[in-house]
């Protein structure tokens, strides 16, 4: 019997080493929940680049009086029972728990008790949750291109209608999510020489954010800026940009991901037709 071709046994390979891993995270996700896990999502840029927006935390059951300051906790507030922050403890007192936002300018509005608590954050993910909000995407992408696909009857073309439906799912993913690049201004400030604004980075990969005709500032996820607009531009509106701040290295990472459809059809390669088959 002849050895399947190298391309099929690499596909192979990565389905099994795909469906392995995916198993191997359910399985200790289940586990974690069992023994009294949450995760969330960070949703907001509060914590900055301790986690930026996107960031899966975990957390684990806690009781109030094993607390400290300095601690990251997640929690029910008690003004708003329905929502979740994960914040970091800035005081212990008789009174209760205060926390604060990494990059927040004063204590949160509440004192927390046990009854409040979710856990403490063990684990801390950045860019993770991006990911898992991306799943359900993907999941029912994947199985309606796999789906269609089956009616080609040409192995080649069939792979090749794949490889594109694939690329099309991950642009449609990313275009939905818009994981890489975000920014939100925090707070604008009226000086004699211009307007100052503070922004924050929400996305996975560094920038480069300009105010129109003012300064501009590289920042990472998570991070805190200042840019200004001097006075002679303002006319009650200005405008923010942004850009992809990368070292060559990166650019090359960046480049190399974007080109994984291509390198998939070179290092696996396509199905011969069967006019090759019956040449070779």
């Amino acid at each position: 019997m002849a050895d399947p071709p190298r391309g099929h046994r690499v596909q192979t390979l990565l389905i099994w080493a795909g469906a392995s891993l995916v198993t191997a995270l359910v399985v200790l996700a289940l586990v974690f929940h069992a023994q009294g896990g949450r995760w969330f999502i960070v949703e907001t840029p509060s914590m900055g680049t301790t986690a930026p927006v996107g960031t899966l935390v975990l957390s684990t059951p806690v009781k109030a009086q094993d607390l400290r300051v300095g601690d990251i906790i997640t929690f029910h507030p008690p003004t708003e029972p329905s929502s979740v922050y994960t914040h970091r403890i800035a005081a212990i007192d008789a009174s209760g728990i205060s926390t604060r936002g990494d990059i927040n300018g004063a204590d949160d509005g509440w004192k927390l008790h046990q009854k409040d608590l979710i856990g403490e954050t063990t684990t801390i993910l950045p860019a993770v949750g991006w990911l898992v909000r991306g799943l359900p995407i993907l999941g029912v992408g994947f199985a309606f291109v796999m789906f269609a696909t089956r009616l080609i009857a040409n192995r080649a073309r069939r792979q090749s209608f794949r490889i594109l439906g694939f690329s099309m799912l991950l642009s449609v993913t990313v275009y939905v999510l818009r994981p890489f690049v975000g920014l939100v201004v925090l707070t604008t400030q009226a000086t004699k020489a211009g307007v100052s604004a503070t922004i924050v980075s929400t996305g996975i990969l560094p920038i480069t954010a300009t105010a129109q005709g003012g300064s501009s500032v590289n920042l990472s996820a998570g991070q805190v800026g200042t840019v200004t607009v001097p006075a002679s531009v303002g006319s009650g509106h200005y405008a923010l940009s942004s850009a992809l701040h990368l070292t060559l290295l990166e650019w090359i990472l960046f480049g190399a991901i974007c080109a994984i459809p291509l390198l998939w059809t070179l290092i696996v390669g396509l199905p011969s037709t069967p006019d090759e088959e019956s040449a070779a």
